[in-house]
């Protein structure tokens, strides 16, 4: 009989709600306010990752751009510390229809995207993989990264031809479906999934 598949489903964070107010105030607010207040949501949470996020998406804006990396480095290895086993290894699950999870998931996603952007596409690559064999169904589009890595694309191609002003349209969709087939070492559990309709 196999093994039983490993889920990870995060802890429900009752800072959640408080970072949510804080996004509404951003909308052109004080920005030394809000990274005074993601600072605090951090200290009484230092495993709710979105603070971290913003704090790394607001210093970017601001061109403190080791500060940033360094933001999302401290993200991305909370997230690792609490999906992996002590061998390291990640769950079998790991989806985004838990809210609980999205933290969690933009965290490494955003770690994903930022090796790829300075060139290192062999570990963007991994993660990307990772993410989309722990959440076949994928919500965040890590198969549309993978897609362009397999195809030789930078992420400045990607974003160039893809990115509009914030968001990806049907344009993405279109174009990953006329190509994935290229690559079906890459997709057949995001296929599976699709026919079972997860």
């Amino acid at each position: 009989m196999g093994e039983k598949e490993r889920e990870f489903i995060d802890e429900d964070r009752e800072v959640m709600n408080a970072y949510y107010e804080l996004c509404e105030r951003y909308e052109g607010g004080n920005v030394r306010s809000i990274k005074r207040g993601l600072s605090e949501l951090i200290e009484v949470d230092p495993n709710f990752l979105d603070p971290y996020l913003m704090l790394y998406s607001i210093l970017e804006d601001e061109g403190n751009l080791q500060e940033a990396e360094a933001m999302l480095n401290v993200a991305y290895e909370r997230a690792l510390e609490l999906i992996t086993d002590e061998e390291g290894r990640w769950p079998d699950k790991l989806e985004w229809g838990w809210l609980e999870n999205r933290h969690i998931i933009r965290s490494i996603l955003n770690k994903a995207v930022s090796l790829w952007g300075n060139g290192e596409t062999e570990k963007a690559l991994e993660l990307f993989r990772k993410l989309l064999d722990a959440n076949p169904a994928d919500h965040v589009g890590a198969r549309h990264y993978i897609l362009a890595i397999r195809m030789e694309m930078s992420l400045e191609e990607f974003e160039n031809r893809f990115n509009k002003g914030g968001y990806y349209d049907t344009d993405v969709m279109d174009w990953f479906d006329e190509n994935y087939e290229k690559f079906q070492d890459e997709f057949k559990r995001w296929e599976e999934a699709v026919e079972e309709g997860e």
